[in-house]
């Protein structure tokens, strides 16, 4: 009895991470498409490669982190890699041609805020900063 119970609740397990990783997985081919488009480059053969998986631990809990491979092309003749990074099912980062477009994205949104923000000091007397590792632009772990 107690055998059979536990095969079902391993096999329930496992379809959770099937389902998931499906779900991630179109995420992941989603986002590839509308990068692509936005730096004007063809999305080639429609999909994405699973190309790692780890556990991290994030403020909502254990998460899987998801990095995902995919091709396109300039010009349609050479193919180039970019790589897709999801925790769970948000993204984390979108690497294009030797950049990191959606982190860059962030930063000029955070400099236009900075110029357009009445004087340095102003109102933020009450931000506390986030702890957790600080991700440099010369990490080259992706």
């Amino acid at each position: 009895m107690t055998s059979t119970l536990f095969a079902i609740i391993i096999l329930g397990l496992a379809g959770i991470f099937w389902m998931n990783a499906a779900r991630a997985r179109e995420l992941a081919v989603g986002i590839s498409r509308a990068a692509c488009n936005r730096e004007r480059y063809q999305f080639l053969d429609d999909s994405v490669y699973l190309q790692r998986v780890a556990l991290r631990w994030t403020p909502s809990g254990l998460r899987f982190r998801r990095m995902y491979q995919f091709e396109y092309s300039e010009n349609g003749r050479a193919r180039d890699i970019g790589y897709v990074l999801l925790i769970g099912n948000q993204l984390e980062a979108v690497h294009i041609r030797g950049r990191h477009t959606i982190e860059q994205e962030q930063e000029n949104q955070i400099n236009r805020q900075e110029q357009t923000s009445p004087s340095p000091g102003a109102g933020q007397d009450n931000i506390i900063p986030f702890p957790g590792k600080q991700r440099r632009k010369s990490d080259k772990r992706y």
